[in-house]
């Protein structure tokens, strides 16, 4: 895991830290969650409020199955994106994909940073097809991973259910590891990016 920490500019100039997250960071992981208001928690699949539920997810991690890369500005972590993989079976070579991002680092390009640094990942995985799931109400995620070259790929009405007890379309997103791969040629020259 050489590649990391990075440091690299968002789109307003500010520095941000890519580090792959370890046991060390995880009460830094536990506050930023625990700081995220209830519209940003309405969607997550568990409750991140919760320290022991991160622990559990978290703790230990195996990177083989499970890759997490924090975004940290000022010593506070800003954000987290993680690709999970199957380490056997038919679903080996897709990454699902999680997200989250910390409400003022939003529209920012913390997330395409995040996204980037889990596609490398993903060649190195040998993964072919990278996969987002959320609501359909999440229209501004949904545009972020459209912005990254994600396609919807189905929509499932009804099919999910928000921490409220609303019922939501889920929305599966994908994209394609190696058309990614074709359209970023030029970003991967620079030396940041560049696979070792």
């Amino acid at each position: 895991m050489s590649d990391f920490p990075k440091t690299l500019e968002l789109t307003d100039g500010i520095m941000v830290t890519l580090e792959l997250l370890t046991d060390k960071k995880l009460d830094e992981l536990i506050r930023f969650y625990q700081t995220l208001p209830e519209k940003d928690r309405l969607y997550l699949r568990s409750d991140i409020t919760n320290p022991e539920n991160v622990r559990r997810r978290f703790g230990n991690p195996d990177y083989d199955t499970m890759f997490p890369v924090i975004g940290v500005v000022n010593g506070e972590i800003m954000g987290i994106a993680t690709i999970f993989r199957a380490s056997f079976g038919w679903m080996r070579n897709l990454g699902e994909v999680r997200i989250c991002i910390a409400p003022e680092y939003q529209k920012r390009g913390l997330s395409t940073l995040l996204i980037r640094e889990l596609f490398f990942q993903a060649l190195k995985m040998d993964l072919y097809k990278l996969q987002a799931e959320m609501m359909d109400t999440q229209q501004a995620a949904i545009n972020a991973f459209k912005h990254l070259g994600f396609r919807e790929e189905a929509i499932l009405p009804k099919h999910v259910t928000d921490i409220k007890g609303v019922r939501r379309d889920l929305v599966i997103m994908t994209l394609d590891v190696e058309d990614l791969w074709a359209t970023q040629e030029d970003y991967v020259k620079t030396p940041d990016f560049r696979m070792h």
